[in-house]
């Protein structure tokens, strides 16, 4: 009779330690390597899941302008920030001149629903 060979260890992201601020990016194509490789879609090294996450970022930037959609967690968009005219205004008794600001445009991410509904308490 041949031996069973183990279940591979799947390298997961756990929960932050008490000071750890974030996950670095190396942690995230470790984790993202393991759980595809071990929910069976063959093996994923790192150095693909790295290729894959490269990508996402480039379609994400590509897209942002028209509001690049991250399934389940939210929407990226490029939002539109209006110019702002000069002004004066006065400030403890003095007048300020404030110089005018050019129309600009500014990332944002909206989180969906399901993301918010997660973080509830």
């Amino acid at each position: 009779m041949a031996k069973a060979k183990p279940a591979k260890k799947v390298a997961t992201l756990s929960k932050p330690k008490k000071g750890e601020r974030s996950y670095t990016k190396s942690k995230l194509v470790t984790h993202l390597a393991a759980a595809v490789s071990a929910k069976g879609a063959g093996d994923v090294s790192k150095k693909q899941a790295a290729a894959f996450l490269e990508e996402l970022v480039d379609a994400l930037k590509l897209y942002a302008p028209v509001g690049a959609t991250l399934p389940g967690l939210g929407k990226l968009v490029l939002r539109e920030i209006p110019a702002k005219p000069a002004r004066t205004i006065m400030s403890f008794g003095k007048e300020t001149k404030v110089p005018a600001k050019k129309a600009s445009q500014k990332v944002v991410f909206r989180f969906s629903k399901e993301a918010k509904e997660f973080f509830k308490k």
